[in-house]
């Protein structure tokens, strides 16, 4: 058993041959073409906007209100994603002259989508034309209201495609049944681009389009990062070209958060994008509201500082949450006896922005699925959390979806609201599904690793050709690399807490040194007179002009 207790999965069992082919070879880059796709790849390869279902109708609409003045509200979603796509196309309408507006919706007050009362004030307002971003499919009542009222709807989202479509203008949603886009895996604001850039083709000269849309792919990039998208196909194309754009300070507003942050521009990646800017632009929509992201990448550069601390806040806020969580699941396993297989925790004091996150921390502390509400007064707000290989939103419809107003998610997270006169039924419920369901097989956390290396091939050389296959992410990840029979030396817990350890580790008669995130509380565990398997990722370490090799350790097992 490791030390984290996974089931170490090792993908290539590589014993001699090239290393950047057995990496290639787990993400799926085999044959020459492909290969040449995969480190060569460029904007060429991004696939037309009018292969979209009703992206020319959504166009000539756009067009026709441009022309004519016509008031034009873009509404989205108060997440990264639906930020972005809303920067994207306000930004774009705003520059060819266009009467345009935006609303994003405030998190906790009137939570996610249309709702009717956004409708009646829209109309109040005079708008005759409404532009959703990351949502919009499933608003069918909302947008039935809408045209009741006489406003068309052109709808940008990519969420899933309920039995029933609302009766839009225009429905661009890459998934829809009759859609000839080749590659569905899109977000929201990655949709919002496709948009400008075929309404582009009509409003703008050719030399001034080309430069405008190669800067506003800093910002899609935000999108399709942050909102978890495969890094594959145009997903990868644009994300490449995106951290070009971004590095070379096309976006005011983002140089100057990344500066509030302290971090180095010239050195952005996507993880700079998912763990350091993505929180902070997110950091918007779950502490106050999401208007002071957009803002910031629309040019307003004082909410670089408001951003930075609201993050700060976020994470103090978090932090508190996540005592509270852990303190309810132990208090509870002491009086039962035993850790039950689903964990349900909630309380009235918790923000429905910060949930998910506990509920993350949570399904990954104790590898089992969670359920965090907050307690509101008519109903419960839940996000969800799976672990291990368990479908969970398929086991809460099945086990508790005719008590909810609404529920949704995919096989690892959802969510669901659930009034509060079905609570104990909930619980009840809950309890005895998850007995029934939940196995033990189900829990068990997989590590998956791409290879193992040789001790010579710990070395500055091997971390270029790690380098080689960026940008990571999801459908990409960073290479995950093993070594065997290793020993570990000096264990020194560093961090404000002690929650980190770094250590030097010795293998095949060489020293390199290691960090290990998140590990401080196994110090104890590991005995530097031992053998361990270690699976790690690498990284060049930067320090007083000095380049050395660093292992981030993910876990340890002894070894055989």
């Amino acid at each position: 058993m490791s030390l984290l207790g996974k089931k170490w999965v090792i993908r290539h069992e590589r014993r001699e041959g090239v290393l950047l082919d057995a990496l290639l070879a787990n993400r799926e880059v085999t044959g020459a073409e492909e290969r040449r796709l995969f480190f060569e790849g460029d904007l060429r390869l991004v696939h037309d906007p009018l292969l979209l279902p009703d992206m020319e109708r959504a166009v000539k609409r756009i067009k026709e209100a441009v022309a004519t003045q016509e008031s034009i509200m873009v509404f989205g979603d108060y997440d990264i994603d639906g930020i972005t796509g809303t920067a994207l196309i306000y930004d774009f309408l705003k520059k060819v002259g266009a009467n345009v507006h935006t609303t994003l919706p405030h998190r906790e007050e009137n939570g996610y989508g249309l709702k009717d009362y956004f409708i009646r004030q829209f109309h109040a307002d005079g708008v005759k034309l409404l532009i959703t971003v990351d949502c919009g499919t499933s608003n069918v009542a909302e947008i039935a209201l809408a045209r009741e009222l006489g406003l068309e709807v052109i709808v940008t989202d990519h969420h899933s495609i309920p039995d029933v479509l609302p009766t839009a203008f225009a429905l661009i949603n890459p998934h829809r049944k009759d859609s000839k886009y080749p590659f569905p895996d899109i977000c929201g604001s990655t949709i919002a681009y496709k948009l400008v850039t075929a309404l582009s083709r009509e409003l703008m000269e050719a030399g001034e389009r080309k430069d405008y849309l190669m800067k506003q792919l800093s910002v899609v990039t935000l999108g399709i990062i942050g909102d978890c998208m495969p890094l594959v196909d145009e997903n990868r194309v644009l994300v490449k070209y995106g951290l070009m754009s971004l590095r070379d300070g096309h976006n005011p507003g983002l140089v100057a958060l990344l500066e509030v942050a302290g971090l180095d521009i010239e050195k952005t990646t996507s993880f700079t994008i998912g763990f350091q800017i993505g929180p902070r632009l997110n950091a918007a929509g779950r502490m106050d509201k999401p208007d002071h992201a957009l803002e910031l990448i629309l040019g307003n550069l004082d909410k670089a500082e408001v951003l930075n601390q609201l993050n700060k806040l976020r994470q103090e806020t978090v932090k508190g949450y996540l005592e509270e969580a852990v303190a309810m699941v132990e208090r509870e396993s002491a009086s039962s006896g035993f850790l039950p297989p689903l964990l349900v925790v909630w309380s009235k004091d918790w923000k429905a922005g910060l949930i998910g996150l506990i509920a993350a921390h949570l399904a990954e502390t104790y590898n089992r699925p969670a359920i965090v509400m907050q307690e509101r007064e008519e109903e419960l707000v839940a996000s969800c959390r799976s672990a291990g290989d368990f479908d969970l939103t398929s086991f809460l419809r099945q086990t508790i979806g005719a008590l909810c107003t609404s529920l949704g998610g995919h096989k690892m997270a959802g969510g669901f609201t659930l009034p509060k006169k079905h609570l104990e039924t909930f619980v009840s419920r809950i309890q005895a599904g998850a007995k029934k369901h939940i196995k033990k097989d189900d829990l068990v956390d997989e590590l998956s690793i791409d290879c193992e290396l040789e001790p010579h091939e710990l070395t500055l050389a091997t971390c270029v050709v790690m380098k080689q296959l960026e940008p990571f992410g999801q459908g990409n990840p960073e290479p995950t690399l093993m070594i065997r029979n290793a020993r570990i030396l000096e264990v020194r817990p560093v961090g404000k807490t002690g929650e980190h350890l770094q250590f030097p580790v010795e293998c095949g008669g060489l020293r390199h040194s290691a960090i290990a995130f998140r590990l401080g509380q196994h110090a104890d565990k590991i005995d530097p007179k031992a053998r361990y398997d270690i699976a790690f990722t690498m990284e060049v370490n930067e320090w007083n002009g000095q380049r050395k090799l660093q292992l981030k350790v993910l876990d340890l097992k002894p070894s055989a």
